[in-house]
C-alpha cells in the first residue's frame, strides 16, 4: 500500500495547485491577497474557475510536522475539487525548528478553535468557497483537533475526516453531542499507529456508539517500509510511542470518496482494497 512522504517540501509549488507563498506573512497570490495573520498553507485547486463554488478542506497536520503536510495530502485526495488550506501548529516541536505540534491545554485549544474559524472566514472572502461545504480534516493530533473543533460546532462543517487520531478527551468535546450526531465523520486506523491503537479505537467506537455520533470507522493494514509524513528520525516507527502511524494514499482516496458524497448529496462507496477493513463491529 502506498504511503505519503518528503512532508517537508521547500520548493515552489506548481502553478495552478499550490499558491507560493512566504508562510511567515501568512499571504497568498490570490486575485486579493489573504491576510489570515498566522502561517498557513493554501490549495489552489488545478484550473480554478472563480464562477465554481468549491468545497474547502482545512487541514490539520501531525505533530511535530508542519502546514507543508497539505502539499501531500491535497495531490492524493484531489487536485481538482477542493480547495484547501493548511495551518501550522501553535507549539514548536522539541524535534526540530521547521516542526511544529498543537498544544494541549485549554487555552491552546480555545486558540486553535478561532483559527480555523478566522481561516475560513478569510478564505471565504478571498477565494470562490461554498460556506456550506467546509471539512475539516487532521492527521495523528491534528486529527483529534479536527474532531473537536467539529464536535463543538457541528453546524460550521459539513464533514471531518480524522487520520489516526483518537477521539478528543479534553473537556467538552461533547458538549453539543445531541447537535454533533448529525456531523458525517469518517475515522481511520492505519495498524502500525502507536498513538492510536486499538485500545483507543475501542474507546473511540463505545464513545460514539453511546452518543449516537454519525461516525464511520475504517482500518488499513500498514504493509509498506517507506517514510511517511509521521515518520521521525531520532526514533524510528517501531521504538516511539508517541509515532502517529502511517498516511496511507488509500486513506485519502477513501476521504476523498467520502467527501464527495456529502458534496453530491449521494453518498459513494469508499472503495475498499481487500486489506481495509470498510466495517468495524460494534463491541457488545
Amino acid at each position: 500500500m502506498s504511503r505519503l512522504h518528503s512532508y517537508m517540501s521547500t520548493s515552489t509549488a506548481r502553478a495552478g495547485e499550490l499558491s507560493d507563498r512566504d508562510a511567515t506573512r501568512g499571504t497568498d497570490p490570490l486575485t486579493e491577497p489573504v491576510s489570515i495573520g498566522f502561517p498557513h498553507r493554501i490549495f489552489v485547486p488545478e484550473h480554478y474557475e472563480s464562477g465554481y463554488a468549491y468545497p474547502l478542506l482545512v487541514w490539520l497536520h501531525s505533530d511535530h510536522s508542519s502546514e507543508y503536510e497539505i502539499d501531500q495530502v491535497m495531490p492524493a485526495l484531489s487536485v481538482r475539487n477542493y480547495a484547501g488550506v493548511a495551518l501550522r501548529g501553535n507549539r514548536l516541536s522539541n524535534r526540530s525548528s521547521q516542526l511544529f505540534r498543537w498544544g494541549s491545554t485549554s487555552t491552546d485549544y480555545a486558540l486553535n478553535e478561532e483559527c480555523i474559524f478566522h481561516a475560513v472566514e478569510e478564505l471565504c472572502e478571498a477565494m470562490s468557497i461554498d460556506a456550506s461545504r467546509v471539512f475539516l480534516g487532521g492527521f495523528g493530533k491534528g486529527a483529534t483537533l479536527a474532531q473537536w473543533v467539529a464536535l463543538r460546532n457541528p453546524e460550521r462543517f459539513a464533514g471531518v475526516v480524522a487520520c489516526n487520531g483518537p477521539f478528543p478527551t479534553h473537556k467538552k468535546a461533547l458538549a453539543r453531542w445531541k447537535n454533533a450526531r448529525s456531523l458525517p465523520v469518517l475515522a481511520m486506523q492505519s495498524a502500525d499507529s502507536k498513538r492510536f491503537g486499538v485500545d483507543q479505537l475501542i474507546d473511540m467506537m463505545k464513545t460514539a456508539h453511546l452518543a449516537g455520533l454519525n461516525y464511520r470507522l475504517m482500518r488499513f493494514s500498514a504493509t509498506s517500509s517507506e517514510p511517511t509524513p509521521a515518520a521521525l528520525l531520532e526514533n524510528p516507527p517501531g521504538n516511539d510511542e508517541s509515532f502517529e502511524g502511517s498516511l496511507e494514499i488509500e486513506m485519502l482516496k477513501a476521504a476523498n470518496r467520502f467527501m464527495m458524497g456529502i458534496v453530491t448529496g449521494t453518498p459513494l462507496s469508499l472503495g475498499c482494497e481487500p486489506q481495509v477493513l470498510d466495517h468495524v463491529p460494534w463491541p457488545q
